[in-house]
């Protein structure tokens, strides 16, 4: 247990940070030299976490115009950072193109800002098209969208992309990437096999010359023998693309949000009260499932508890500082018998947790970095009222 840590608040390890990126790195180095590996900034949006990857090479992947203002006011390259998403803007496209970031195009609309933007003398050399395909054909059950098919992109099976395709060409665009994520729900290998003989077939049939090939997220960054491995990811993607693309001309590029940042985080908490109810306890803390479950879903999570009493048969249910009734996080039995003081530290929970903690009764908890030589900074301090009414008027 760490006394420093005032709770409740977040803590993200340097030192699992790097190994984190290191990883992912290390793959792509081996597997696909010259491949870009990028932070999916909408995982989790912390200043301090977001600046971290560009001081160490990871440049970020938005999908807003406020993201994209984040990345560069803290640090990031413009010229780096890759634009994707569905709520693009013609404000956020024209900094993109000005600066020569890369840009994933989306959506009707964004097709005509771009051809726009040609007519008006201002040049776009270059986009990427985000494609829409029947995954589930492929890797059925794998994915959040399921039978009823991706929510993004340019279907490549209806005419829709080849229309996309037809439009950019005769804006004087070349089409230069491609974009293929897909909310992996089992991190499996499957999906990545699916883009890349889709992304395979759209080069043959339209005759790409691919200046990178975007596979978006959704892989598993931990140690477990239930899931892939970076290089089995990156493997899979080189054998199912083929000789479609040349990895010396085209770069591969991967966006992990999840698989980079989820192990680092934890949540650290204090009991604040015991209850005894019926023939359970009921232990309340200083943390909140709306802090690490915010869909309300999740009934248990890797944890450790920092007590010294003795081991107890009664039933605790661990629950949060907040006035529902369902904050419940997870019920302890031969535990510790918790008292006020005592400490749950939460693990591995850096992954969204952070950008849906809503502001309901508190507001956003403190936030530490622990560094390489284990002190302790404060990178976000916890919001108070003054936080919560800057930029506010009530008068």
């Amino acid at each position: 247990m760490d006394d420093r840590i005032e709770t409740p608040a977040f803590v993200v390890d340097e030192n699992l940070l790097t190994k984190q990126v290191k990883s992912f790195r290390d793959a792509l180095d081996r597997g696909w030299p010259g491949a870009v590996l990028s932070y999916s900034v909408k995982t989790n949006s912390l200043p301090w976490l977001v600046a971290w990857m560009g001081r160490n090479g990871v440049p970020a992947e938005v999908v807003s115009e406020e993201e994209w203002q984040l990345a560069l006011r803290v640090g990031h390259d413009p010229a780096e950072v890759i634009v994707n998403g569905p709520v693009k803007t013609p404000a956020l496209l024209t900094q993109a193109f000005d600066a020569g970031a890369m840009v994933n195009l989306d959506s009707r609309r964004e097709l005509r800002w771009v051809a726009e933007r040609m007519a008006s003398g201002k040049r776009v050399d270059s986009v990427g098209l985000r494609v829409n395909w029947d995954v589930d054909r492929d890797a059925p059950d794998h994915t959040a969208s399921g039978a009823a098919g991706l929510r993004f992109g340019f279907h490549a099976d209806n005419g829709d992309l080849e229309s996309a395709i037809a439009e950019m060409r005769a804006a004087g665009v070349r089409i230069a990437g491609l974009h293929l994520h897909v909310t992996s729900l089992t991190r499996a290998l499957d999906t990545y096999v699916s883009a890349g003989h889709t992304a395979r077939r759209i080069i043959a049939e339209h005759g790409l010359e691919l200046d990178w090939i975007d596979m978006g997220g959704g892989f598993f960054g931990g140690d477990s023998d239930r899931f892939p491995t970076p290089d089995q990811y990156v493997t899979a993607i080189r054998d199912a693309l083929g000789d479609a693309v040349d990895p010396a001309r085209t770069r591969l590029i991967i966006e992990p949000g999840a698989a980079l940042v989820a192990v680092p985080f934890e949540l650290h908490t204090s009991v604040i009260d015991t209850k005894p109810v019926q023939d359970h306890v009921i232990v309340v803390t200083d943390g909140s499932r709306t802090n690490l479950d915010p869909f309300l879903r999740k009934s248990a999570y890797e944890h450790t508890v920092h007590s010294d009493g003795e081991p107890y048969p009664t039933p605790q249910i661990v629950s949060g500082f907040t006035c529902l009734d369902n904050d419940r996080l997870m019920t302890l039995t031969d535990a510790p018998r918790l008292r006020e003081g005592d400490r749950i530290v939460y693990h591995k929970v850096g992954s969204y947790t952070m950008t849906f903690n809503p502001l309901f009764i508190q507001y956003l908890p403190r936030v530490y970095a622990r560094h390489a030589d284990s002190s302790l900074s404060v990178v976000r301090q916890r919001w108070g009222i003054d936080e919560y009414l800057a930029g506010n008027t009530w008068q």
